[in-house]
């Protein structure tokens, strides 16, 4: 059900920015937007629906050791804690598990 959930989520986002940026390369919006966001609402989403993002420390930090920076406070937690990591979605642990074996 779990996983049911993730693609229907998923499969949603991608029409959703393919129905943005499709119709922007398909005419001149001169100046205009051409996905018309106010049309949006917690409505136009299935019931159970949660909006969420995320982001990861690398992204921000960037590598270690490189151009001057040291070690932030997620490098220290990362080599304090190696491999005792777990996601909250048990289908991505069960991924990443599957792939170490």
């Amino acid at each position: 059900m779990a996983l049911q959930l993730g693609l229907d989520t998923l499969l949603l986002g991608l029409l959703v920015i393919l129905g943005c940026t499709g119709t922007s390369s398909s005419k001149a919006t001169h100046g205009k937007k051409s996905c018309n966001a106010t049309s949006l609402s917690r409505s136009s989403f299935p019931a159970g629906f949660i909006f969420g993002a995320a982001s990861a420390a690398y992204q921000y930090e960037g590598a270690a050791n490189e151009a001057g920076r040291g070690p932030c406070v997620w490098d220290a937690f990362a080599h304090k804690y190696p491999g005792d990591l777990l996601f909250q979605n048990p289908v991505i642990n069960t991924y990443i598990c599957s792939r170490l074996n």
